[in-house]
């Protein structure tokens, strides 16, 4: 993965791209599905992963139901879990330890279940919310946080706030219910919003929160839950920690499906770039026409799909960059969002 780019001056050859939301915004969609935990297990080895899905239970030997508690909540929602064993009373050097091992580990979303570590005046959301970024920025990776309790201000961090109570009467913390909002996050593709998304086996939500308490955290970039008559926990909207927004990054980027598909986009392109256009083709105007088409009938796919509409092939350009090896591509398209807000009129007679 290359990354974005402020000027044409890269070394390394890749495709750096930028994702812009002042113009409308989109190649075939990635898969997703997996979720990080990074958790201090009572038995197990110090910095392994332990890879568990459904029908596989791949935990270390012995481990026991509170270690496996954040993992099937996650696969409630995704396909895999990749379990991450921090040593007990963890520090921040730990944290550190976990995300330089993670730069080469493929995944969508990190659960980071604590407020803090145990090193006094702990900055390990801080760090995990700097190193999210710095991988989506500069590494191109499509990857995102769940922090509980944690206003990082970014798109790519879920700021979760509420526990919940189960049906057999024993409560999560926020912390725990992370667990299965990552899970929901991971596994949810670039068409899919998680607003209204049923949390199965919770029946209330703590703390509840009034219409007006919920307008003020939602602005706060808070992500919410609900419960109604019939003891249904929901998800109130699916968005992230985003609430300063600039010309370039507008209020499309607080809704995690945009997330999604602008990001996947980006991941997409980078694929079909690397294993179909990088160092085959001449750049002259036949080559870049190549390219074209490649980035044409991918977003065709997309508007398919329903993650983008209005598609005109026009709106792709392919051109000369400013070095010899170099091409400058320009892509609008506009994604598509979710039906959340009903604004009716009923007349009546």
């Amino acid at each position: 993965m290359a990354g974005t780019w402020e000027s044409q001056n890269k070394v390394i050859p890749g495709a750096y791209i930028n994702l812009q939301t002042n113009t409308p915004l989109s190649i075939t969609a990635g898969d997703r599905g997996t979720v990080v935990i990074a958790q201090e297990l009572s038995v197990g080895t110090d910095n392994e992963i332990y890879e568990i899905t459904a029908s596989a239970a791949n935990y270390p030997e012995n481990a026991t139901a509170a270690d496996k508690k954040l993992t099937g909540l996650a696969l409630l929602g995704a396909k895999t879990v990749l379990l991450y064993k921090l040593p007990s009373a963890h520090t921040d050097e730990h944290v550190e330890a976990m995300l330089a091992a993670l730069k080469t580990v493929d995944f969508d979303v990190l659960v980071y279940p604590y407020a803090k570590s145990g090193t006094s005046a702990s900055t390990a959301q801080q760090t995990i919310a700097t190193w999210v970024k710095s991988m989506q920025d500069d590494d191109g990776k499509n990857v995102t946080a769940v922090l509980p309790n944690y206003a990082a201000d970014s798109e790519y961090v879920i700021n979760s706030v509420q526990g919940v109570i189960l049906s057999d009467g024993s409560t999560l913390t926020a912390y725990e219910t992370a667990a299965w909002i990552g899970g929901i996050t991971a596994g949810s593709s670039i068409t899919k919003s998680n607003t209204a998304q049923k949390f199965v086996g919770a029946i209330d939500v703590v703390p509840r929160m009034t219409r007006s308490e919920q307008e003020t955290a939602i602005k706060a970039g808070k992500l919410l839950l609900d419960v109604d008559r019939n003891q249904n926990v929901t998800v109130v909207a699916d968005i992230n920690s985003l609430t300063s927004t600039t010309q370039t990054k507008g209020d499309m980027m607080k809704q995690n499906r945009s997330v999604r598909t602008a990001c996947g986009i980006r991941s997409d392109i980078q694929s079909v770039w690397d294993a179909n256009i990088k160092g085959k083709y001449d750049n002259n105007a036949t080559g870049r026409s190549i390219f074209k088409g490649m980035l044409v009938e991918y977003f065709t796919d997309l508007e398919r799909r329903g993650a983008i509409q209005n598609f005109d092939s026009d709106n792709v350009t392919v051109g000369a960059g400013t070095a010899i090896n170099a091409v400058l591509v320009n892509c609008g398209v506009q994604l598509v969002g979710s039906m959340e807000l009903a604004y009716i009129n009923v007349n009546l007679t």
